[in-house]
């Protein structure tokens, strides 16, 4: 009778070990869907300060990702695609300056709406500055200030190098153009390397603040604002690329290497980058990790960091990183068959125990 009582303690600890290992047991790297209840097509991603995701969708939705938990942020987009959402926002994004295809949502107080279609948009020093299809809107005192017209500008960054804080302008056909925060009103050419009349949709910093842009003919990187453009060769040189991401490697691959995620219009890239005093190449040829399909068929506009791995848009909102092994629920299932038959000898013995002998 011992070995039975003993064994159903044993039934029940396996059951027990099996129910808490189920979701912990590791199962790789793969892709996940995320998508914000009631989703239309995703035209915006970014991460907030607090760590929360944002995402505006092209039925002027905007959603807010806290906790793997989407909530929908009461704001009026009067039914416009969400086009530009500033990375640093924080706060009550229902608050904060939002561009749409229609343009501006939320203007800082005192200055006259706009209404031209906002490309990308980003706070400075000097005044928050919008990218639109016409060129540069810059806020000043109470009105707003053209800069560069004729020009197509699709994305916007701001940088930080030799101690000066500068601006870069991504654009349809006109490369790339800079500026000095403090000086604004004097951009200046800054393509040489790029390919003639280059399309620059995406920008991201290496770990040593080395800019890099990802255009219609692969990723270049530029040692300095206004030093020429080297190509990265990763094998995406005559790939569009329309979002980059740069994270660490982690401890075990040493400090120089740089994970640099990629998304074009193919979907969901990763190349190691090693860099030094002399520059930035590639380990290897970029890997394809998540490709897209018939029923994805959007490029990778947007990539934000998400838990060692992350989120980016296409057409949805996707996850890419590691997760739980597929299944485990059938483990800690078989967890529970074993700790009720633990518990159904248990009782069995104790009967026997109790039951009067004979003589």
């Amino acid at each position: 009778m011992k070995t039975t009582r003993t064994t159903a303690f044993a039934v029940v600890a396996l059951g027990i070990v099996l129910l808490v290992a189920g979701p912990l047991l590791p199962g790789g790297e793969r892709l996940t869907r995320h998508d914000p209840p009631q989703l239309g097509h995703v035209t915006d991603l970014a991460m907030a300060d607090d760590g929360s995701v944002l995402a505006g969708t092209q039925d002027g939705e905007l959603w807010r990702m806290q906790s793997e938990r989407w909530t929908k942020v009461d704001v009026e987009l009067g039914g416009q695609p969400v086009t530009a959402l500033a990375a640093d926002l924080s706060g009550d994004p229902a608050r904060g300056p939002i561009g749409t295809a229609g343009g501006l949502v939320n203007a800082p107080t005192g200055l006259p709406p706009v209404s031209v279609r906002i490309s990308d948009e980003t706070p400075t020093a000097k005044g928050l500055l919008l990218g639109t299809g016409e060129g540069l809107l810059l806020q000043s005192g109470d009105t707003w200030e053209r800069l560069i017209p004729d020009i197509n500008v699709y994305r916007l960054e701001q940088d930080t190098h030799g101690g000066e804080s500068f601006v870069h302008v991504g654009s349809v056909a006109s490369g790339v153009l800079s500026a000095r925060v403090d000086a604004l009103q004097d951009w200046q050419p800054n393509s040489e390397g790029l390919h003639p009349q280059a399309n620059v949709f995406t920008f991201s910093h290496t770990g040593a603040g080395r800019l890099l842009a990802g255009t219609d003919k692969g990723v270049y990187w530029q040692d300095a604002p206004m030093q020429p453009w080297r190509q990265l060769e990763i094998g995406l040189e005559n790939s569009r690329i329309l979002s980059l991401h740069l994270s660490s490697a982690g401890a075990d691959a040493g400090d120089a290497e740089q994970h640099l995620w990629i998304g074009s219009d193919d979907g969901l890239y990763r190349v190691a980058l090693l860099e030094n005093e002399t520059g930035v190449e590639a380990a290897s040829y970029a890997d394809l990790l998540a490709p897209t399909t018939e029923s994805r068929s959007f490029g990778i506009s947007w990539i934000v960091p998400a838990d060692g791995g992350v989120m980016f848009s296409a057409g949805g909102v996707f996850r890419y990183g590691h997760n739980g092994l597929p299944g485990w629920y059938w483990i800690s299932l078989a967890g529970v068959v074993f700790i009720l038959l633990g518990g159904w000898l248990l009782p069995a013995r104790e009967s026997e125990q109790a039951a009067p002998s004979r003589a």
